[in-house]
């Protein structure tokens, strides 16, 4: 017998709520297990499994076919990750601090512009 599900704090972040989600609509299909899914999915048990844990984002590809096999709105789900996705980026981008790779070089190129003009000056 599979060992049950560890429970999810949805409220935990987004990762989780998406992997709460996902239990949800295993259950509204019926709750089938995990090899059923994997077989109807074309994904691992691991795989499909892993994707309701809420540790990490499961791939779309997971998604899609976790979906399909619990007959849910595969679109749905999919512009779901999508904006997940996109948030995540949002956020790494602010929480990092780091400026954009645009930025970067053209405080570079600024940088050795006014490097080349002092030198020049200089002589």
């Amino acid at each position: 017998m599979a060992r049950p599900e560890l429970p999810l704090d949805p409220s935990a972040g987004p990762v989780h709520r998406f992997a709460a989600d996902l239990r949800s609509l295993r259950a509204r299909a019926g709750s089938p297990p995990y090899h059923e899914l994997a077989r109807q999915a074309h994904f691992s048990v691991t795989s499909l499994s892993d994707a309701a844990r809420g540790h990490r984002l499961p791939t779309l590809a997971v998604v899609r076919g976790y979906v399909l096999a619990c007959g849910g709105d595969v679109e749905q789900w999919s512009g779901r990750w999508r904006d997940l996705v996109a948030a995540q980026r949002r956020a790494k981008r602010v929480s990092s601090g780091k400026p954009d790779r645009k930025f970067a070089l053209w405080l570079i190129s600024v940088g050795v512009g006014l490097l080349g003009a002092a030198q020049h000056d200089a002589r």
